[in-house]
């Protein structure tokens, strides 16, 4: 059986590098979002172990969370300008005019449509 300790002592994360070659023959080697863990060295291998070692030490004495944060949503730009019209006295003679004329283009397609034959 697992004990608690032995979980907290095996904890792991998963980070993404940069591994880059550079002049003189030399490879760096950055934990990406963390620039203060970059480290130089002379092959690959030696990088990515220096860099290993010294994400360990950052993170040492700290603790690692995720902090989910709530991204603000901006308003519409024409929702300042949704109702502004409800309490015209105008309002629904406008509207029964959109429907009316929206009735009128509907009965046109439909005569249109009937009257043109179909080529073949």
């Amino acid at each position: 059986m697992t004990s608690l300790t032995n979980l907290m002592q095996t904890n792991k994360l998963a980070v993404n590098i940069l591994i880059k070659e550079e002049q003189d023959d030399q490879v760096s080697a950055l934990v990406l979002g963390l620039p203060e863990c970059r480290v130089v060295s002379r092959d690959r291998t030696s990088a990515i172990a220096e860099l290993e070692q010294k994400l360990t030490d950052t993170l040492s004495g700290g603790e690692v969370m995720a902090l989910e944060v709530e991204i603000p949503t901006p308003e519409h730009p024409w929702q300042k300008f949704a109702g502004i019209y409800r309490d015209s006295v105008l309002f629904e003679a406008v509207l029964e005019n959109i429907a009316t004329n929206r009735r009128l283009l509907n009965e046109k397609r439909v005569v249109s449509d009937e009257v043109q034959e179909p080529t073949m």
